[in-house]
């Protein structure tokens, strides 16, 4: 996008001849366009640009007032005074909306005006003390398809109708009780994605909507979740411990694609007739009949969380999800240099059926452990039509010469597949915060 509107901005001033102002406006190809495409050209342009377009002409003064405006509180340094002028100077309709840090009566002055504009993306957070309160005008707005709030609240009595259009609501600290998530969930008719961290003050949430089709969910405070119906769920996104510290069950969701965060040292797990359960000495037991693990089969994409050296668990979980296409693995807890690695698991589980269609694994956090390089030699050795196998190293386990070394190495060791690329970057983020593993896996 960048790209995009630096080429426009280039366009416009090379369009403008050096001659006299009659002159410019004659040969200005670009100004006698239809209003509604300079909009879009603006509405591509950072806000600042757009608004510096004022001065190219007679014919641009105006046009930025009028075209759909993006207006982000954060690139104008929470000047709320500077972002109220702008607000109120122009006259098109809202676009996208994001506040931070201002007062209870300019937002909520804002929030008038907005709906009436026709807002489609709006941004919450930040609000004092104590959770801005949603108003009922934006619970109705007809326009609004993406909603995002920070330390927000809804009103007790939540509306039996509410966000008519809705496409992707993301709620963070925002205390919701089981029934009032269920009204929301009946209620917006068209939403398709949920973000929800931290929204809960209760031991149990169960989740269940007939439209959803992806899930983010983070909380320390639950004991138990519990996703009963969601037929067109397609992407199941937790929080990195959740598996760990928190009963899984996952009763219906056929078109499940992408699961992620599984703990590798997780204890009990439900995938529609499949139980997972992992006794506290490590022994992994799966419990269903062959029949009853096709949510199972329609997982394509997994991420896991490990900590330390991979070991039978990992293996024991793959074999799993028998159509598996990509993994991802997170790898936390130290180098694990001196880890014991016993090469006769990895030898003895050398057809399971995964392997037959894994095209890309990533690696978050490798080491270069023995456990790390058994791991490799596994997927290399057996991986019949894997394509990229991506590691990310720390900046503090920046060597060049033995990353040329492992390439050399793999590169004339036999391999199931002859078209495997190995790639070594640099971890540039080198965290394992949520959010920006969510967005790895995405990227990818």
């Amino acid at each position: 996008m960048r790209g995009r509107e630096g080429a426009f901005g280039v366009l416009l001033i090379k369009m403008l001849p050096s001659s006299a102002a009659s002159e410019q406006e004659e040969l200005d190809l670009i100004s006698q366009l239809p209003d509604s495409i300079l909009h879009s050209i603006l509405l591509l342009l950072p806000f600042k640009d757009s608004a510096r377009t004022s001065i190219l002409s007679s014919r641009w003064r105006h046009l930025w007032e009028e075209a759909p405006l993006r207006l982000d509180d954060y690139y104008l340094c929470h000047n709320e005074h500077l972002v109220s002028w702008i607000f109120y100077s122009h006259r098109g309709p809202i676009e996208s909306l994001h506040l931070y840090y201002f007062t209870r009566d300019t937002v909520d002055r804002f929030m008038e005006s907005a709906v009436q504009r026709g807002i489609r993306e709006l941004k919450l957070a930040g609000f004092m003390r104590r959770p801005y309160q949603l108003p009922s005008s934006i619970l109705t707005c007809k326009s609004l398809h993406q909603l995002s709030v920070v330390a927000c609240q809804f009103p007790q009595a939540v509306l039996p109708s509410i966000f008519p259009n809705l496409k992707e609501l993301r709620l963070s600290c925002v205390m919701l009780r089981n029934d009032q998530l269920q009204i929301l969930l009946s209620s917006c008719g068209s939403l398709d994605t949920l973000q929800l961290k931290d929204c809960w003050n209760s031991s149990v949430s169960s989740v269940s909507s007939p439209r959803l089709r992806k899930f983010t969910w983070k909380s320390s405070t639950v004991d138990e979740l519990i996703i009963e119906d969601m037929p067109n769920l397609e992407s199941l996104m937790l929080d990195e411990y959740t598996t760990r510290d928190c009963k899984v069950k996952v009763l219906n969701a056929p078109k499940l694609q992408l699961l992620g965060f599984l703990c590798a040292d997780f204890q009990t797990l439900q995938l529609g007739g499949t139980l997972l359960h992992q006794q506290p000495a490590s022994i992994f037991q799966v419990n269903a009949m062959p029949c009853r693990m096709a949510m199972l089969s329609s997982v394509k994409v997994l991420a896991i969380n490990m900590e330390q050296s991979f070991n039978k668990t990992l293996l024991d979980l793959l074999r799993c999800f028998p159509c598996l296409e990509k993994l991802f693995i997170l790898k936390y807890g130290g180098s694990c240099y001196k880890t014991h690695v016993d090469k006769e698991i990895w030898n003895a589980h050398s057809s399971l059926s995964f392997l037959d269609h894994l095209k890309t694994v990533t690696v978050k956090g490798y080491y270069n452990s023995q456990s790390d390089l058994e791991l490799l030699r596994y997927l290399v050795g057996h991986g019949k039509v894997l394509r990229k196998i991506i590691l990310l190293y720390s900046k503090t386990f920046n060597d060049e010469k033995f990353v040329e070394a492992k390439k050399r190495q793999f590169s004339v060791e036999k391999r199931a597949s002859s078209d495997l690329e190995l790639c070594f970057f640099i971890d540039t983020k080198n965290n394992v915060h949520f959010s920006l593993w969510n967005e790895l896996i995405w990227e990818r």
